[in-house]
């Protein structure tokens, strides 16, 4: 890759605020997942509905698009360096913020929601330590991406390989969209075996080939200098895709019969199929919308972006906290949802600029 791309950095700190309101509005829908808090007295909504659909379309493009971001400097870094301070940079970076989270910030995540009235110590001693209540929280990502990274180290160590150097022009849409429809089958083929809702040491299998391709097209696009010439022909064919697609989805759930989290019936295959295409379309669109109006940096955009992963690795105490406060209030979940996902993004990376600040810490994070 070249010089840095401002823009890159400004579409994470957005990604990482949609996190913070895509677990914002979890408590207020009927969806499972790992999550702590739950708020649904009034049952299933308008409101609810709402908030599931926008958790729905997060889902098939955010994470993913983390780990895109992830491959597009993942290359350069490991040119950088050698490949044993690569690693070790790494371990650092990833592996210190996932211990941390789970053995610090979920115990205490898990105990502000928890409805068991137990001194904090006795709760961590008979939860934590005995691994009952061992959670990840979103710092799977962490893990997955260390396990990524570490599979990339290992294809530029063995095999001598030094990266996808030469450019070549970006991909047509034709392409695209036979790669997002090969996607979508493979999603649906892992999803007979390990559907939506089953975890793995904090990770679901179900969204593993996304991630893990977009990661790798991340490294191809650093390599190819894709980022400086997807074409705006291109970028327009996929958000007319992505107007089109997006509805089919709640459609589905009307017509089809079958268990949408997996298994072999029309639903699920319809909703494997469905993901790739929103987030080719939304990845496409948000390139191109950043690096028209946002490839400048400043003061607070480079405040926003150093504390972007120290938002990440907090949220969910601040969010957990803001949810619990507003239980017990008579509120309609539309407005639950907006103040907690405000209020927590504010004081998320209010806290994360300080903690940024800290000497050591701000090695790691």
């Amino acid at each position: 890759m070249k010089d840095r791309i401002y823009y890159l950095d400004h579409i994470r700190v957005f990604l990482t605020i949609l996190v913070l309101f895509h677990h914002a509005a979890l408590p207020y829908t009927p969806l499972e997942g790992a999550w702590y808090v739950s708020d649904m007295e009034q049952g299933h909504t308008v409101a609810s509905s709402l908030l599931s659909f926008f958790i729905a379309i997060n889902q098939a493009f955010f994470m993913g698009f983390f780990f895109f971001l992830s491959g597009c400097f993942t290359p350069s870094a490991f040119d950088r360096k050698a490949p044993r301070l690569f690693v070790k940079d790494r371990l650092l970076r990833l592996g210190i913020p996932f211990l941390v989270y789970l053995f610090v910030l979920s115990p205490v995540t898990q105990y502000i929601a928890s409805p068991e009235k137990l001194h904090f110590w006795l709760f961590y001693k008979t939860k934590i330590l005995t691994l009952q209540n061992i959670e990840t929280g979103p710092l799977w990502f962490a893990e997955v991406l260390l396990i990524f990274t570490l599979i990339y180290v290992l294809y530029r160590v063995l095999l001598k390989k030094s990266g996808f150097k030469a450019e070549q022009p970006f991909p047509s849409s034709r392409k695209l969209l036979f790669t997002a429809l090969l996607l979508g089958i493979g999603t649906f083929l892992v999803r007979l075996v390990f559907p939506i809702g089953f975890w793995i040491w904090g990770f679901q299998i179900a969204y593993l080939p996304s991630y893990l391709f977009l990661f790798y097209i991340g490294i191809v696009a650093g390599r190819k200098s894709w980022l400086y010439t997807i074409p705006r022909k291109t970028t327009k064919q996929w958000i007319w895709c992505l107007s089109i697609v997006t509805p089919l989805f709640p459609l589905s759930l009307i017509f089809f019969q079958g268990n949408i989290n997996g298994g072999f019936n029309f639903k699920a295959f319809t909703y494997a199929i469905w993901e790739p295409l929103v987030a080719f379309g939304i990845c496409l669109g948000l390139l191109a919308v950043f690096r028209k109006y946002a490839n400048q940096t400043g003061a607070i955009w480079k405040t926003l972006s150093r504390s972007a992963f120290a938002v990440y690795i907090i949220h969910p105490v601040v969010l957990v906290g803001y949810a619990m406060l507003l239980k017990s209030i008579d509120l309609q979940p539309l407005l639950k949802f907006t103040i907690v996902g405000f209020a927590g993004t504010i004081t998320c990376f209010l806290i994360a600029t300080i903690i940024v600040k800290i000497p050591y810490v701000n090695k790691i994070v």
